[in-house]
């Protein structure tokens, strides 16, 4: 799967394309931006405002919750008092529960008395989730971070595949739970690369026409090779020469990734989750050694960097910044993109 032989090392130096990049945790719909722009500075009525308008759309819902989360982590206190005031409890819940799920995921991991204070940070969050799945039961938002408090934990399969059911139940072409569902069935999570390939085929074959979905399958090679990077150094390899050593995506792979990601751009419906689509697939192509449709892809993100799946490789803005001035991309190109791009999430 894996060809030998890239040099990472052949970059642009001198960019400075990392400054311009904006990171994606307050979204990528410029709506949804300011109204975290809006809570950062303590006006919280229109995160509430946001949550009603997108009841009925699973996709921009999870977006504004994944968002409002990150921008209320340091009000907390202040979001839950809203449901004091008469406001929505299913939303204000939701909106709870995201926020104590992003201050969680800000928490290090790396000693043992870490790892517990993670896991039970994360049994907090799933009180409000909870709640607020059992007051708005069709709502499939809740489920969905669950599905992540899950994977934090190490939960069974059992449980994995009960959550899944709850959200495909009500959404099944949900974009963030789709690529959550791959990493869980990930070998460094208990399941195996077969499975975890299935599960990303199965997202491709399920997306409705012009969808976005189909980038999942990009996610799962990208987990695939940080496992295999993670094994290599586990074995007593350096990591660089890890990662050098496993090369690039070619042959069947690159060419199945290549027909889904034409089909998409072919018949692309307009799509909250199409920038994290772009850096998936732009992600993959960069790795194949396949310039031009890497180009397009990470041409069309804008300034906006997305941690998946850059992440599993360094840290996300920087591997962003190396992949578009080694593709000559210009973030600004066709900026649209508000905010500081020095303030991350």
């Amino acid at each position: 799967m894996w060809r030998f032989g890239w040099n990472r090392k052949r970059v642009l130096g001198g960019t400075g394309i990392g400054e311009l990049l904006v990171p994606a945790g307050y979204g990528t719909d410029p709506a949804v931006r300011a109204v975290c722009e809006a809570v950062l500075g303590g006006e919280l009525a229109p995160g509430l405002t946001l949550l009603a308008d997108t009841r009925d759309d699973p996709h921009a819902r999870v977006h504004a919750a994944e968002a409002l989360g990150r921008a209320a982590v340091q009000r907390i206190g202040d979001v839950a008092e809203l449901a004091e005031d008469g406001a929505d409890q299913a939303d204000v819940l939701l909106w709870v529960g995201h926020t104590l799920l992003a201050d969680a995921q800000r928490r290090p991991g790396s000693s043992r008395a870490d790892r517990k204070g993670l896991a039970a940070a994360l049994q907090e969050v799933r009180i409000p989730l909870e709640t607020s799945a059992e007051l708005r039961p069709d709502d499939a938002a809740p489920w969905t971070a669950l599905q992540t408090v899950a994977m934090g934990l190490g939960a069974n399969r059992d449980e994995k595949d009960r959550l899944w059911r709850e959200i495909t139940d009500r959404a099944p072409a949900l974009f963030p739970a789709h690529m959550t569902r791959v990493r869980t069935l990930s070998p460094t999570r208990g399941g195996t690369t077969e499975e975890m390939f299935a599960s990303a085929g199965a997202s491709a074959d399920v997306a409705p026409e012009g969808d976005p979905l189909p980038a999942v399958l990009a996610l799962a090679h990208a987990e695939h090779l940080r496992g295999e990077e993670k094994r290599l150094v586990a074995e007593g390899k350096n990591p660089e020469i890890a990662h050098l050593g496993l090369g690039r995506l070619h042959g069947e792979p690159v060419q199945e990734l290549f027909d889904l990601a034409r089909s998409w751009a072919e018949n692309a419906v307009p799509h909250v989750y199409d920038t994290q689509a772009h850096h998936l697939f732009g992600w993959a192509f960069h790795r194949a050694g396949m310039p031009d449709p890497a180009r397009w892809h990470l041409g069309s993100v804008g300034r906006h960097s997305c941690d998946l799946p850059w992440s599993f490789f360094g840290a996300p803005r920087a591997e962003t910044a190396r992949a578009m001035a080694e593709l000559g991309v210009d973030p600004t190109a066709h900026d649209t993109v508000g905010g500081d791009p020095r303030r991350d999430p």
